[in-house]
């Protein structure tokens, strides 16, 4: 005020022009031009004679507060809850609310307000994650039990998947953590949810990267295959990087804390028992109210979360297994203890076998060279298909231990005995096959009743190779065919045991 008063005395007494006033009072010519209108419409007249605080509220008078009460304050928890829907921003959100509050916050402010809310509710919204956009997943870290009726207890493993937008949780028992428990436990989380997200985030566990890599992992096949079957993807958390799966490490505590936990003094009699407990637990944790907004998982999940998921593909994934092998050089593969043929141009080369429940397919360069009805007969363990045999071979290829067991009782029930114990002393009938065969052609050469002496000497002698069955029966003809030699210079039995003075 002291400088206004200087203004408004050079003005009035020295008539000094404006710009003539800036530079003698160090002030702005707006300052001047300022300070001399306001006089002039408050009315002030010179001299003054009115304290500096009188002269302050008449050029200065208060501004009239805008009432921010009577300002629309934005809905947080609803804006919240749109920011986690694809495609949906701060400025659009603020736009449509300036389009509804015209005098609302600016949107600084309106930015300033969301990042404090957040802050506060910190638990749940440290980082929004848009709804249908990721699954998380993980093996809890601590385990459960049941008791069998025989009294044997046997330990139990809870996969847990969680929709970091959400905070809804899925959650099931399992007898094991291997492949097939692993993926069972997205197929099932897939179903519960009604639909698949766009990207699921595992841990390194084995089951799921089989090569960890922190910028190129190898992803199981299998795991691929099925995400690929569901049209998501697979993106691993990075080695030693929790915060990558956050949401997922609080559910897996969640799951820990209120339901292995809590269940931990009860004995369970059988698994059904336990897998029906457990499912009543997670209802129980996915209704609980959140602490500091007015909903619970469930209903957020089936709000915001339920509809932006992918829909699930007609047909339920299949459990495969992929395994490479080198196939023998009578073109057949082995799975499972089974053998299965493929087309004998591949013989010595190595193959991916895939398996399923039900079939079973063979692949080379990545193209399929053949499929096979899987087969679970102990009495068949040799399945092969006449298309992949070469010529040569497809002659034989309607043998059976049967057909070799009627060719033989031909001869006579030694023989058919003696054809049946070769089928029945190798680890597969088709081993002895061609054994067999050799055998009873020799016996199309011999008498029936030689035939049938030589069989039962080799089952008495364990003679089971064509080499030794066909020099047994040689002996045999050599034998019953000698006759004693009558000759003057062949001494008979009679010189040994006769006279002594002879």
């Amino acid at each position: 005020m002291i400088k206004a008063k200087e203004i408004l005395r050079l003005h009035h007494t020295l008539e000094l022009s404006q710009r003539e006033i800036a530079k003698a009072t160090g002030c702005s010519l707006g300052t001047v031009s300022k300070v001399l209108q306001k006089t002039k419409s408050a009315g002030v007249e010179y001299p003054i004679r009115i304290t500096n605080k009188e002269l302050v509220s008449l050029l200065y008078p208060p501004v009239k507060a805008t009432n921010s009460k009577s300002r629309t304050e934005p809905d947080l928890l609803n804006i919240h809850r749109e920011m986690q829907r694809k495609g949906v921003t701060l400025t659009l959100l603020w736009e449509e609310y300036k389009s509804e509050n015209p005098d609302g916050l600016m949107f600084t402010q309106f930015c300033q307000r969301y990042r404090s809310f957040r802050k506060q509710n910190g638990v749940y919204m440290r980082k929004i994650y848009k709804a249908g956009e990721r699954m998380m997943v993980d093996w809890a870290g601590l385990t459960m039990e049941y008791t069998d009726t025989y009294g044997m207890k046997h330990r139990v493993y809870l996969f847990v998947a969680d929709l970091p937008a959400s905070s809804y949780i899925y959650t099931e028992p399992f007898r094991d953590m291997k492949l097939s428990s692993w993926i069972d436990g997205h197929v099932h989380t897939f179903e519960a949810f009604g639909g698949v997200p766009r990207i699921v985030v595992p841990d390194n566990t084995k089951t799921a990267v089989t090569k960890v890599n922190y910028y190129d992992p190898k992803i199981n096949r299998t795991y691929r295959e099925m995400a690929t079957h569901y049209n998501t993807a697979i993106i691993p958390a990075r080695p030693r990087k929790p915060r990558d799966k956050a949401p997922v490490e609080t559910a897996v505590q969640i799951i820990e804390r209120r339901i292995i936990a809590k269940l931990r003094n009860r004995q369970f009699l059988s698994f059904d028992q336990l897998y029906d407990a457990v499912k009543k637990e997670l209802d129980i944790i996915n209704s609980k109210p959140f602490q500091k907004i007015p909903s619970n998982r469930k209903d957020t999940f089936m709000e915001i979360e339920q509809k932006e998921l992918q829909k699930l593909p007609i047909e339920r994934y299949e459990y495969a297994e992929w395994k490479t092998a080198k196939a023998a050089f009578d073109y057949h593969i082995q799975f499972d203890k089974y053998y299965y043929s493929i087309p004998y141009i591949y013989a010595g080369k190595h193959v991916e076998i895939r398996a399923t429940s039900r079939t079973i397919e063979i692949f080379f360069n990545h193209e399929r060279i053949a499929v096979h009805k899987r087969t679970y007969q102990k009495s068949k363990r040799y399945i092969t298909c006449t298309e992949h045999m070469p010529q040569k071979h497809k002659a034989v290829s309607e043998w059976t231990p049967e057909r070799f067991i009627s060719w033989a009782q031909k001869t006579g029930t030694n023989t058919a005995t003696y054809i049946r114990w070769l089928l029945e002393s190798r680890e597969h009938p088709e081993q002895a096959f061609k054994t067999c065969a050799g055998i009873l052609r020799l016996a199309a050469k011999a008498p029936k009743s030689r035939m049938e002496e030589a069989c039962a000497f080799a089952i008495e002698r364990n003679i089971y190779s064509y080499k030794y069955f066909d020099i047994l029966l040689r002996n045999l003809e050599t034998a019953n065919s000698a006759q004693p030699i009558i000759h003057a210079n062949v001494r008979g039995s009679h010189y040994y045991g006769g006279d002594s003075n002879a």
